[in-house]
């Protein structure tokens, strides 16, 4: 009997007058020493004080808390050690104890024996209110949890309840949130006093929610929920991708493969980063959805294929980023981008468990990109020049067999190019130069200039096909100097 824990009997008070409150917890109240009231703002507490329940308030833990959490963390401790010293205590709260009550989670975290004793919550007032079927799927929120949490939190495919909205100041923070998915002449009813026999429930647009002085701590907001057209999220892209593909759908995508797609992913990626490289961001935002246009369209060919779907693609990803970031959500300790990479390699090694050093670059790569990749991990092991300028009497000798080459059949000119070209990206790698980046800028740099010559050929009258090579040679040098 030593060992017996302390026993908190939580009470539900309902979310209005005393008729609410189930007979049998009435009965446990009044047979009760004292009985500790979250707070005195309820409608049944003159009830109870009438029928001699003997009530202590914590109403003073608001004032005394830095934030909420402080203070139910402070009311919590007091009811545990009121239950402590006595070997049994109880407490009230509004509506239903389970239900947006933190004291109660609290509590049950103590070394304690927490006796419940349901009530009915402000939910079934809030349902025979707005006539609400909650069966079609509900979304119940707190507005703290709302604010903290953003609008990543929201499903406008159902609709939501976010109670304890108290103040016109937090409806107004809530409405900003809101906003981020829903437009702002979408419906909201505002409930006050559900189940106080003076309850009311106010349809408003959602821009004009906290025009008014309406919010108090009964106060519950219901937003519908948004007509699928008007959401515009990774799930509706889904869908629209499966319809594409599915029966009636686009003749196009229907014919499509893994095999036929892979071009358009390549061109994708290479529109993208020609958006990054001209700072063009709106631009960026669009290419950025072309190129998850085909990531969604794989996905669905392997779910149609039964090979893997998009939850597989996101559950690797994510996996991958966890694995490969210790330093972020492990215990690893790292300082510096050079170690995060050498861990990275490492970890990328270790999942691959296989023997050579270059496995894992794709040979899929663009040519200057995959020679690049080669060679850097080549030189890891020390398979490398010292310094750039070794490079360049290797660069001499490509350039000599090239020559040699190109006075022989033919046959080997491609090969020879190849190797000259390998050495170029030697060469730019050990200055830190990108090739790839360096030849898409001269190719940008050729086609200005190729357009200026083109805009003189205009502005003089002239034909650019019919000009002489010398004549060209004139206006590529007046580009240069534009």
């Amino acid at each position: 009997m030593g060992d017996r824990r302390p026993v908190v009997h939580v009470i539900g008070l309902g979310p209005g007058p005393s008729g609410l409150i189930t007979l049998e917890t009435m009965e446990l109240m009044q047979k009760a020493g004292e009985v500790l009231v979250r707070t005195e703002r309820h409608p049944c507490v003159e009830d109870l004080r009438a029928r001699g329940i003997n009530l202590r308030f914590l109403d003073r833990h608001y004032q005394e808390g830095d934030s909420m959490q402080e203070v139910y963390t402070s009311m919590a401790r007091e009811v545990a050690e009121e239950a402590g010293a006595g070997g049994e205590a109880y407490y009230a709260t509004p509506g239903h104890p389970l239900l947006a009550e933190m004291t109660v989670q609290l509590l049950l975290r103590e070394e304690l024996e927490v006796r419940l004793h349901s009530a009915v919550s402000f939910l079934d007032a809030v349902f025979s209110t707005l006539e609400l079927d909650a069966v079609e799927g509900l979304l119940l929120l707190d507005g703290d949890r709302l604010l903290q949490r953003g609008y990543q939190v929201l499903d406008p495919r159902v609709g939501t309840l976010i109670a304890q909205v108290d103040s016109r100041l937090k409806a107004s923070e809530v409405k900003l949130v809101i906003l981020e998915l829903y437009p702002p002449s979408h419906p909201v009813k505002v409930v006050s006093a559900a189940a106080s026999g003076e309850e009311t429930s106010q349809e408003v647009s959602l821009e004009e929610m906290d025009r008014e002085e309406r919010f108090d701590h009964l106060t519950t907001i219901f937003l519908p929920a948004l007509d699928e057209s008007s959401i515009y999220d990774f799930q509706r892209l889904l869908d629209v991708i499966a319809r594409l593909r599915g029966p009636g759908g686009c003749p196009w995508d229907r014919k499509q493969t893994h095999g036929s797609l892979a071009r358009h992913m390549v061109e994708e990626a290479y529109e993208a980063v020609d958006a990054i490289d001209h700072g063009n961001w709106e631009h960026l935002s669009e290419e950025l959805g072309d190129l998850m246009l085909q990531v969604t369209l794989h996905a669905q060919l392997g779910s149609e294929e039964g090979t893997f779907d998009i939850r597989d693609t996101l559950r690797l990803i994510i996996d991958k980023l966890l694995r490969r970031h210790p330093h972020v959500f492990g215990d690893v300790k790292l300082h510096t981008p050079e170690e995060v990479i050498a861990r990275w390699e490492l970890i990328k090694a270790e999942e691959r468990g296989e023997p050579s050093l270059l496995d894992g670059v794709a040979e899929g790569l663009p040519a200057l990109i995959y020679a690049y990749k080669l060679q850097s991990r080549a030189a890891r092991i020390g398979f490398d020049w010292d310094r750039g300028e070794d490079v360049l009497p290797k660069l001499e000798e490509e350039i000599g067999e090239f020559k040699e080459a190109l006075s022989g059949d033919g046959s080997e000119l491609q090969e020879e190019l190849g190797d000259m070209l390998f050495t170029l990206v030697n060469l730019g790698r050990h200055y830190g130069v990108d090739p790839e980046v360096a030849l898409r800028g001269s190719a940008l740099k050729f086609a200005g200039r190729f357009r200026d010559m083109e805009d003189m050929c205009r502005r003089e009258g002239l034909r650019i096909e019919d000009m002489t090579l010398e004549e060209l040679d004139r206006l590529w040098e007046a580009s240069k100097e534009g």
